[in-house]
């Protein structure tokens, strides 16, 4: 695995681990909680993207066609 992939294995479980963390606090008010959801949701999505993407890619340069 080279340094570029593995760059966004680093980006991606980071977006992932902010996103829970996002989600699991607590905040007063109910704007703020809509905030948080959004917020949560859009880096648990694109940790999700970013790890995809690794696996796609680690997956494409072993997969040697016959």
């Amino acid at each position: 695995m080279d340094i570029g992939r593995l760059a966004l294995l680093g980006a991606g479980g980071l977006a992932v681990i902010a996103g829970l963390f996002v989600l699991t606090r607590r905040t007063p008010g109910e704007p703020a909680r809509y905030a948080r959801r959004i917020a949560g949701t859009m880096l648990l999505a694109f940790g999700g993207a970013t790890l995809l993407l690794v696996a796609l890619l680690t997956r494409a340069q072993f997969d040697v066609l016959p």
